[in-house]
């Protein structure tokens, strides 16, 4: 693609010429090759950013110019954020990748399997080794990878991306754009058993699970059906690979959760909500909007919105950095009783 066409989508401003500049794609300031670009982040990359072959580099220029020597080698393109502009331009290499790569479906008819009852959209692509049961619905401009199963009355929306291997159990409804990634099961039972005198008794799940629009789940993540009602993925929430996501979850609008986090059943989450990775969550709890969960806290009781935490039992961030600092000085402490004590005694 030319550098300029490039500049035009991400509405960026470019400092220096671009001319006629072709750029092959995206890469690492330390990695990047002549004709490709890259991004820094920040002031942390400066030394790696002088260094680089990048034709073209995206940046927050009023913040790196004073560092910046008059002649460097790279186009700059200015961005209040980059990181931002940066995952746009990915976006941009990738539907030209895909276009590129896009297979006439006739080659896979009688490769896959589809119910009677069941129906795909328009320039919907489903690749060999697919099962899709009846009454089911597909819509348009979705890809379907290869060893997919999609179970009975199952509805996907549009341009939805289904890696390989992944399991979408009955009654599941997946809305327009999202992506899910391989090995990932939506829509399977929830662990519920009542315990009985000879041993447990599972109780039968009858519920669904919903992802709404531009939701993307992880490789290998697990989301369970409601017992009776529905677990539901709210629109724009991103979840990282092995996630596990218990029946009858509520997950809001807009969250991101990274990988191994755990939450139990019948809880609900608020929306812009961010897990790092390794957070539990117990169940039947709320956690307001707009919450911050730092990685591995263990997550017991009801959060209010706006709130950050950390910790097992987690609260307060600001508490537990006190009581972090308090619990390193605890062997310097004791010694320090002790020695009092000696003295008085």
């Amino acid at each position: 693609m030319l550098l300029k066409d490039i500049v035009s989508k991400l509405s960026i401003n470019p400092i220096g010429e671009i001319g006629g500049l072709d750029v092959s794609g995206i890469g690492s300031l330390k990695a990047a090759k002549e004709n490709e670009i890259s991004f820094a982040a920040g002031h942390k990359y400066i030394k790696q950013l002088l260094e680089t072959k990048a034709c073209a580099v995206i940046m927050d220029y009023e913040s790196l110019k004073s560092e910046l020597p008059s002649d460097v080698k790279f186009a700059i393109l200015d961005s209040k954020n980059p990181y931002l502009s940066f995952a746009e331009a990915t976006q941009i290499f990738k539907s030209v990748s895909d276009e590129k790569n896009k297979i006439p479906s006739d080659n896979f008819e009688g490769k896959y399997f589809i119910g009677k009852t069941s129906k795909k959209g328009e320039n919907t692509l489903i690749y060999p080794g697919v099962f899709i049961g009846e009454d089911s619905s597909i819509g348009a401009d979705c890809r379907i990878m290869p060893n997919v199963h999609i179970g009975d009355n199952v509805i996907i929306g549009n341009n939805v991306l289904i890696y390989p291997n992944v399991t979408i159990y009955d009654n599941s409804k997946i809305g327009n754009n999202c992506i899910i990634h391989a090995g990932a099961v939506i829509g399977s039972d929830g662990f519920g058993f009542a315990r009985s005198k000879s041993g447990y008794v599972k109780i039968i799940h009858t519920g669904y699970a919903e992802l709404e629009d531009n939701v993307e789940i992880g490789a290998n993540t697990t989301i369970d059906r409601g017992a009776v009602d529905f677990t539901r993925i709210g629109a724009g929430t991103k979840i990282d690979n092995l996630v596990q996501i218990a029946h009858n979850v509520i997950i809001g609008k807009n969250c991101v959760i990274a990988a191994q986090t755990g939450i139990a059943g019948s809880t609900e989450i608020g929306d812009n909500v961010t897990m790092g990775g390794q957070v539990g969550i117990a169940g039947h709890i709320e956690v307001g909007n707009n919450v911050m969960i730092a990685a591995q806290s263990g997550v017991s009781g009801n959060i209010n919105d706006g709130e950050i935490i950390s910790g097992s039992p987690a609260f307060s961030i600001k508490e537990w950095r006190n009581s972090v600092v308090l619990f390193k000085k605890l062997p310097e402490l004791y010694k320090k009783l002790k020695e009092i004590s000696k003295t008085k005694g």
